[in-house]
C-alpha cells in the first residue's frame, strides 16, 4: 500500500526545568519514567483560546487537528495553536507541535518559552507517544539552562519511544548498543526495524557475533517483538492523521462537500475512500487522493451510491498526476454534470 503522508520527525529540543525523585540512602532506586515529569492536567496546560478564521470549538476534533497542522506547515503559527488546542484534550499529537509552536513565541520571556515547551512534550510523554518521548530524549541528551544534560535518563527515554514503535529511536538505539559493545541487544533491535529492502547493516553486524550472542541476541528479539508496538499500529496511526488532514484540506477549500453528513459518517466516508484511493494503481499523490475523495462525494450528492470509479471519463481526469486538485475537480464536476442531470 502507498504512503503518501510523512509524519514529521526532527522535533525541536526542548528546554526547562525537570522534577526529580531522591534516590534512597541506601540502594539507589531508579523512579518511573513518567514520575521524572512534572504533574500536569489539561486545565492547568492548555490556555484559554478563542474561535478564528479557520477553527471554532464546534467543529469535530480530527478536523481541528487537522486544520492545525496544515496552518503549522504553512508557518501561521498563532491560527495553527488556537486549532490545535482545541483539538489537544482528544489528540495527543497535538501538543508536539504545541511544544515546537511555544519555542518560538516571541512575546514571552525565554524562560516562559522553555517552560511551556517542555511542558507541552512531558504531558504527551505521559501519554505514551513516541513523538514526544524522542523529544525528552533531544532534551535529556543535549542538556541546556535548567535542564542538565542526563545520558542515562535520556536513554531510558529513547528507549520507550522504541518501544512504541518510532522506527527512526529504534534505530538509535541499536546504533548505541553496538557502541557500546551490546552486539546482542543491537542485533535484536536491527531485527525488529526489520529493513527487508536494505539488510546490509543487520548482516554485517550478525557477522560479528559468536554463536553466543546471536543465541542471546535471538532471545531477545522474541522478548521484544511481544513488547513492542507493532508496525501495523503506526502504519494505522498514521492512517488516522490522514484522515484528519484530508478532512481538514477538503473542509479548507470545498466547505460544502461533507455537507448535510454527520461527524461519524464524515469521518467513516473520508476514511473508506481515502484507503480506496490509496490503493488505485493510477492513483500516486496526495493531490490525487484528494480529488477522489471530493468527485466521490459530489457524486453521491447526486445520485446516492454512485461510484464514479465507474466512468471512464472520471478515471481519465483523476489519473492525470499533472492536474492540480482544483482542476481535477472542476473536470470532473462538468462530467458529473452531464452523466447526473
Amino acid at each position: 500500500m502507498k504512503l503518501f503522508n510523512v509524519l514529521p520527525l526532527a522535533l525541536a529540543v526542548l528546554l526547562a526545568a525537570c522534577a526529580t525523585t531522591a534516590p534512597e540512602k541506601t540502594e539507589p532506586k531508579i523512579p518511573e519514567l513518567n514520575d521524572t515529569l512534572p504533574k500536569l492536567s489539561l486545565q492547568t496546560l492548555l490556555p484559554n483560546v478563542a474561535d478564528n478564521e479557520y477553527c471554532n470549538s464546534r467543529m469535530d476534533s480530527d478536523i481541528l487537528y487537522g486544520i492545525g497542522l496544515s496552518l503549522f506547515n504553512n508557518d501561521d503559527q498563532p491560527a495553527a495553536k488556537s486549532c490545535l488546542v482545541m483539538a489537544a484534550p482528544k489528540h495527543n499529537r497535538a501538543f508536539c507541535y504545541l511544544s515546537m509552536i511555544a519555542e518560538q513565541e516571541t512575546d514571552k520571556s525565554p524562560e516562559q518559552r522553555d517552560r511551556e515547551s517542555f511542558n507541552y512534550m512531558a504531558y504527551s510523554a505521559s501519554q505514551n507517544d513516541w513523538c514526544a518521548e524522542y523529544g525528552l530524549y533531544q532534551v535529556y541528551l543535549s542538556g541546556s539552562n535548567a535542564v542538565p544534560v542526563d545520558r542515562p535518563l535520556a536513554l531510558r527515554w529513547l528507549e520507550r519511544s522504541a518501544m512504541h514503535g518510532y522506527p527512526v529511536t529504534q534505530q538509535i538505539l541499536a546504533e548505541q548498543y553496538e557502541e557500546q559493545g551490546d552486539l546482542a541487544s543491537s542485533y535484536a533491535w536491527l531485527k525488529i526495524i526489520d529493513n527487508k529492502k536494505d539488510t546490509h547493516e543487520l548482516d554485517e553486524l550478525k557477522a560479528k557475533l559468536t554463536p553466543e550472542q546471536l543465541a542471546a541476541g535471538e532471545q531477545r528479539y522474541n522478548e521484544l517483538r511481544a513488547q513492542v508496538s507493532s508496525k501495523e499500529t503506526l502504519y494505522a496511526e498514521a492512517r488516522e492523521e490522514d484522515v484528519a488532514r484530508y478532512s481538514a484540506d477538503i473542509h479548507l477549500a470545498y466547505p460544502d462537500t461533507f455537507k448535510g453528513m454527520a461527524s461519524a459518517e464524515r469521518y467513516d466516508f473520508v476514511k473508506r475512500t481515502m484507503f480506496k484511493g490509496i490503493d488505485l494503481p493510477y492513483i500516486h499523490n496526495r493531490d490525487q487522493v484528494t480529488s477522489y475523495i471530493v468527485v466521490a462525494r459530489r457524486a453521491q450528492l447526486k445520485k446516492p451510491g454512485a461510484d464514479v470509479l465507474q466512468n471512464k471519463q472520471i478515471v481519465s481526469v483523476l489519473s492525470d498526476e499533472e492536474l492540480s486538485v482544483d482542476d481535477a475537480v472542476k473536470k470532473a464536476q462538468a462530467i458529473l454534470n452531464k452523466a447526473y442531470k
